[in-house]
């Protein structure tokens, strides 16, 4: 059994919700990188969101490739995770929250803390179904 097989397996565990959650972490993920990593300031966000574009075709490809209504798409997409979508996953909303932050400020102005302690709260749903994501 290879790697990707395995985590494959623990990563279709998760349900649309855990989805959401993790798409939050990886959110607020990035507005922690961007508030505590000045040099990103200097960035245009129109650079972030086309690197959050790219990395988000595909996945808007896998889900909308599913036959059904948007609910049954979303447990479908659920259904078939794998690693590398969960890598594009985490690069689309992290350079979507480095847009975000570029064009408002206040999103990337709180204490690092206050973003760990969010992660925290909103990772313990995914963390019920697997500790591989």
């Amino acid at each position: 059994m290879s790697i990707e097989s395995f985590l494959s397996g623990k990563l279709r565990r998760f349900t649309v919700v855990d989805i959401g959650f993790v798409k939050v972490v990886y959110f607020l993920f990035g507005l922690l990188v961007f508030s505590v990593y000045p040099p990103l300031v200097e960035t245009d966000w129109w650079f972030f969101l086309a690197i959050a574009l790219a990395c988000g075709l595909p996945l808007g490809f896998h889900f909308f490739s599913f036959a059904g209504s948007l609910l049954e798409k979303g447990q479908a997409y659920a259904q078939s995770n794998l690693p590398a979508y969960q890598v594009l996953l985490f690069m689309t909303q992290f350079f979507f929250a480095l847009t975000l932050g570029s064009l408002f400020p206040v999103l990337a102005s709180g204490d690092w803390w206050v973003y760990v302690l969010i992660m925290i709260v909103a990772a313990i749903k995914p963390l019920t179904k697997t500790w591989f994501w």
